[in-house]
């Protein structure tokens, strides 16, 4: 039986990693759990002058590989396209389908159906393209892999009613630090830092602690209840892994 614990987390642009799970993912980290980052965008556009045009790819990089450092990251899968393109296509499809199939992920984090058009996107390809990764079927992706569960988190929107709350207190700090790697987009996104803050105030003041991520977990991946009296909050576990969304 494999009980090594992986997550994916799949991001339209490498700073998202940062501004929507990024407490989380430290918390899974150092629970042990293997973190694989999936990004398609390359950050083309993410310039404010015209002579950083031709560099600003190569700075974001060098930036993401910072940011995941500290977010403790392990491995990232990171393709090219740019920012403005439309990541709706079969090739991004097939491209999840492989990732699923590689990382072999039990729990998947990507976006909510929100914010803007390359989120929406991925919020609405990843779904299915996960479900799809558990079929017999376009085996030269590699070797079906079911996902045990997905969580969908906000970028830039407020998420009113989030299915769940992860308890960042204790990462908080570091996920500022992972967005202060981001040099080049704190004036591309002015006040993000603040903007950071302010939510996870928010999120946190929901279940009565300092700074919280939110989370909605697809239905599109049904989940198996065999003791419905699991549902009962003693019987969950107290050991750390529990700040993070169940499932991991």
């Amino acid at each position: 039986m494999d009980t090594n614990r992986r997550a994916l987390v799949i991001c339209a642009h490498d700073d998202d990693e940062v501004l929507g799970p990024g407490g989380t993912i430290r918390l899974l980290a150092n629970a042990g759990v293997q973190i694989t980052s999936l990004i398609f965008a390359e950050g083309n556009e993410g310039y404010l002058r015209l002579e950083h045009r031709d560099t600003i790819v190569a700075r974001r990089q060098a930036e993401r590989q910072e940011a995941q450092r500290l977010l403790g990251t392990a491995d990232c899968i990171y393709y090219a396209y740019h920012d403005f393109e439309d990541l709706q296509s079969e090739d991004v499809y097939r491209q999840i389908m492989r990732a699923v199939r590689q990382v072999r992920p039990q729990v998947v984090f990507t976006h909510l159906p929100a914010d803007y058009l390359a989120h929406r996107t991925l919020a609405q390809i990843a779904p299915e393209a996960l479900w799809q990764a558990g079929w017999q079927c376009s085996l030269e992706l590699g070797e079906p892999w079911p996902v045990s569960e997905l969580y969908q988190f906000p970028v830039l929107e407020l998420v009113s009613k989030p299915s769940h709350l992860v308890d960042i207190t204790s990462t908080f700090e570091t996920k500022l630090q992972a967005m202060q790697a981001y040099h080049s987009q704190h004036e591309v996104v002015a006040g993000i830092l603040d903007q950071l803050e302010a939510k996870a105030r928010a999120y946190g003041s929901l279940v009565g602690v300092r700074y919280a991520e939110a989370f909605v977990r697809s239905g599109f991946i049904p989940k198996l209840l065999a003791d419905p009296l699991t549902l009962w909050p003693e019987a969950e576990s107290a050991s750390p892994e529990t700040t993070a969304p169940e499932g991991t």
